[in-house]
């Protein structure tokens, strides 16, 4: 009877490592972020992970691409341009619409040009995803 239940622990250790392996890590952050260029990267990442972040600046004469290196799901990005009297100590009014708004899938990009100024950048994940999204400002065409 000893026997049986160590087997069946080790059954049941071994089950849980394997239904851990399988949850794995879900991350939604930015892992670069200056003026002229963001990237965001999900790993697993649950569908309405949010991610707001700033200051993305454009001059004049210069358009922003985002660019999707997904490997799987979908991010909405949205470009909101900051009150010129914005305090870095509260949240920007982000009740209008975006200057650029996005749905991205693997492979896909948009691109607008913008006026001059600088933008918060809100995105968020619709659905299971990983892979990554460059946003980069650039001198317009």
């Amino acid at each position: 009877m000893k026997h049986h239940k160590t087997i069946f622990r080790i059954a049941v250790l071994a089950l849980s490592a394997v239904m851990f392996a399988a949850c794995g890590k879900t991350e939604f952050k930015v892992i670069d972020n200056t003026e002229k260029k963001m990237v965001v990267a999900a790993e697993n990442a649950d569908k309405d992970s949010m991610i707001m972040t700033g200051s993305l600046e454009v001059r004049e004469g210069e358009q922003v691409t985002v660019t999707s290196e997904l490997t799987k799901g979908e991010v909405c990005v949205e470009l909101y341009l900051e009150a010129e009297d914005q305090s870095i100590e509260e949240l920007p009014e982000l009740d209008g619409e975006p200057i650029l708004k996005a749905n991205l899938k693997p492979g896909e990009a948009a691109s607008a040009e913008m006026q001059a100024g600088s933008y918060m950048v809100k995105a968020t994940c619709l659905g299971k995803t990983s892979g990554m999204i460059v946003i980069e400002v650039k001198s317009g065409s």
